[in-house]
């Protein structure tokens, strides 16, 4: 485990992070859903990224593609988790994920276990990957990636079936 994750985890699980106002200027609130709920995959990415909190997005659902999507979906929800992001991150993000040619970038309003609302980062794949994807199952690999991450935030979703916090 290298020491940005560390050091990440230690900020998280202290609350250090959650401060509101100026702390958060020049940051990027990021919202994973899928194989970057796990950090370590994510700081290959984003190797200044700090998780930040669990959260939930609000009118979406988790959809399989061959890797995770999400679908607007009234009265639905999707279980994740914020990770704080600069500038450099986001940009290093859009190329991993195929920004605009596979994902489009949105920012939209997620929950926060306090009730907070925060506008967020996501994903969704452009209206063409999804319709190529479409019925496509995940990998068994990525599938174990993202319990893996699921798992690491206690968050409840279609990669975990069971779930209770400790």
């Amino acid at each position: 485990m290298n020491w940005i994750f560390r050091k990440a985890m230690q900020i998280y699980a202290h609350g250090k992070n959650r401060r509101k106002g100026t702390e958060m200027k020049g940051l990027y609130a990021y919202f994973a859903y899928g194989s970057n709920l796990l950090p370590e995959r994510l700081f290959q990415r984003c190797p200044t990224a700090v998780p930040y909190a669990p959260a939930i997005l609000p009118n979406y659902r988790l959809t399989e593609r061959l890797y995770a999507d999400v679908d607007y979906a009234p009265g639905e929800q999707v279980h994740g988790f914020v990770y704080l992001l600069r500038a450099h991150d986001v940009a290093r993000l859009d190329r991993y994920e195929g920004y605009p040619q596979i994902y489009l970038r949105y920012t939209v309003d997620v929950i926060l276990d306090d009730g907070t609302e925060l506008p967020a980062l996501i994903y969704e794949m452009t209206p063409k990957t999804k319709e190529i994807r479409n019925g496509l199952p995940y990998p068994e690999e990525y599938r174990k990636i993202c319990r893996e991450g699921a798992n690491l935030h206690r968050i409840k979703n279609h990669f975990i079936r069971k779930w209770r916090r400790k």
